[in-house]
């Protein structure tokens, strides 16, 4: 019995020994770890020129291959992933604006990231062979003007400021031999102001918009030439028997005076006519009032004619019409819009009375664009 029990506990013993050296851990195991780095010297930022290039970063790694990435955030920059490194390359930048993208080089939560950068072609635009500072005058009669503007770019935005609408495009064409300047004409409307007018026109391109070119329209002031009427230029449909004939309207005295017809009544407004001895298509008319109080036209059409016998009314005048003693009026440029060579002032009412009804009226003058 007791050689049993001495059996039984060693064959115990040897159990156990063997069970706990089965459960002990193995610490000679071999764990390793990956990592991927790319050298600071590989981390600055790649500068390529117009032509493109390329350039490499070094990739110190464990990773199988197939584990790390190399991407681009941008179409023209190109990355090649190859053993130990990442080939970065650009073809040609065609584009007027430098192009600015970056590569990232990543295995898990370790990423590194290149910036890159790539000129641009060096814009130009010229204006008549300048940048600014060109000034180009014109008549205040002109209506055109043409400007060559030399550009490696495309001429798309031709700007125009809205307080100088007075200018605009009217066409632009290319240069016959040559591949890169374009003549640009353009329209001016006609000044009627006595005063000159400027307007900065400004070429630009949407390749780049930062570089501009510019010329300033100088348009001078409307003068006008007094045209000489005679006595034999004048007629009217009104004329008064008694008193206040028609050539005192030109004699230069304010003293004197045209009346129309008052002794007896026509069935049309009173007017007179000047007949001219050349043809115009604009003017300013001027008048002095009699030295009286009634007979003062306040409502006015001024016509026209080519012939003499069709007429067109350019302007009414119904209010603000002089009525003062003496009082004097000088009308705003008036552009008929066509030429004509018959002018008559039309009185539909004056301070007395709606027409049919007399005027009058001490001196007439009429001005024509010089």
């Amino acid at each position: 019995m007791r050689k049993k029990i001495v059996l039984y506990g060693l064959i115990g013993t040897f159990v156990l020994f063997f069970g706990m050296t089965a459960c002990a851990p193995d610490y000679e195991t071999d764990f390793e770890v990956k990592s991927l780095v790319v050298p600071d010297r590989s981390l600055i930022p790649v500068t390529f020129p117009i032509e493109g290039g390329k350039s490499v970063a070094e990739v110190q790694t464990n990773v199988d291959f197939k584990n790390w990435t190399a991407t681009s955030n941008a179409e023209w920059l190109k990355v090649e992933k190859q053993e130990k490194q990442v080939v970065i390359s650009a073809g040609m930048n065609d584009a007027f604006t430098p192009r600015v993208g970056n590569v990232t080089i990543a295995y898990g939560h370790q990423s590194y990231t290149i910036d890159v950068l790539q000129a641009g072609k060096l814009p130009s635009m010229l204006v008549d062979g300048q940048k600014s500072e060109v000034y180009r005058s014109v008549s205040a009669r002109d209506t055109t003007i043409s400007v060559v503007v030399k550009s490696n770019m495309t001429l798309d935005h031709i700007l125009i400021p809205d307080s100088a609408n007075f200018v605009h495009v009217e066409s632009i064409t290319d240069v016959t031999g040559s591949t890169d300047e374009k003549l640009v004409t353009f329209m001016v409307d006609r000044n009627i102001a006595r005063k000159p007018r400027y307007c900065t026109v400004t070429f630009q391109s949407s390749e780049n918009h930062e570089q501009t070119a510019s010329f300033v329209v100088v348009q001078a002031e409307m003068r006008f030439v007094e045209i000489p009427l005679r006595v034999d230029m004048l007629s009217t449909n009104a004329t008064e028997p008694k008193e206040g004939p028609i050539q005192n309207l030109v004699d230069g005295r304010s003293d004197t005076y045209f009346h129309s017809l008052y002794s007896s009544t026509i069935n049309e407004m009173h007017y007179f006519q000047v007949n001219l001895d050349a043809p115009i298509d604009g003017f300013i008319f001027w008048y002095q009032n009699r030295n009286n109080n009634n007979g003062k036209p306040t409502n006015v059409s001024i016509m026209v004619s080519e012939d003499g016998e069709n007429w067109v009314e350019v302007k009414r005048y119904t209010s603000n019409m002089p009525t003062g003693a003496a009082s004097t009026f000088e009308s705003e440029f008036i552009d008929a819009g066509m030429k004509f060579s018959y002018f008559r002032f039309v009185v539909n009412a004056t301070n007395g009375a709606a027409g049919p009804t007399y005027f009058n009226m001490a001196e007439f003058k009429m001005f024509r664009m010089e």
